[in-house]
């Protein structure tokens, strides 16, 4: 029996290396290998992201390597960079305008936005957090964050230091990221749960 193979692809656009990282333990663990080809790209900040995606959904099309995918869902990965008062950075209207269109290998363009930052989600793990950390118990605070939308980066940076450790963001982060229960993380972020649904419907 001849192997079906799946039309659809996705390509990630991931505001950084931080994000990179994150994303990658992400859909490794909840979406099925092998069963829809992910391929992943930086857009190294959110300064003027949407030419950015504009830029590498152009570059993505004309590379050879990819002439083969022509069922196309992109993802947006990127922080609100403040509270959900703020508007979003990325401009998805405009996009979906230039590339959905009839006989596009575009098939869909989403976002995934995390309020205040990605490192605000982490919160929702604090125990692991504690635990990276090596916190006495008898230091654990489990009330301190329990609005995890009010942390970013900066707080979590605050709280590796109190607790003699430096917060790096990017490739250094991986090693912090991966003890991290991905599991908890994404049962608690709707942002996360709905991207994940989404891909399940192409496999």
């Amino acid at each position: 029996m001849t192997k079906k193979i799946n039309p659809n692809s996705l390509l990630i656009l991931y505001e950084g290396e931080t994000e990179g990282e994150f994303y990658k333990l992400v859909f490794e663990k909840f979406i099925p290998p092998r069963k829809i080809k992910i391929n992943y790209s930086n857009l190294k900040g959110v300064y003027n992201i949407t030419k950015k995606v504009e830029s590498k959904i152009e570059s993505y099309l004309l590379n050879a390597t990819f002439i083969t995918c022509n069922h196309i869902h992109i993802f947006v990965a990127y922080d609100r960079e403040g509270t959900r008062e703020k508007e979003s950075l990325l401009d998805i209207e405009y996009l979906k305008s230039e590339f959905l269109y009839k006989k596009s290998r575009i098939a869909s363009i989403n976002e995934i936005v995390a309020t205040q930052d990605l490192e605000s989600w982490f919160f929702h793990d604090l125990e692991g957090i504690y635990k990276f950390l090596k916190v006495p118990e008898n230091q654990k605070n489990y009330k301190a964050y329990i609005n995890v939308e009010a942390t970013n980066n900066t707080i979590l940076s605050a709280l590796f230091h109190k607790f003699n450790k430096h917060y790096q963001k990017g490739k250094r982060a991986q090693g912090f990221i991966s003890q991290l229960d991905i599991d908890k993380i994404v049962c608690n972020v709707k942002e996360l749960n709905d991207a994940i649904q989404i891909i399940k419907s192409y496999l």
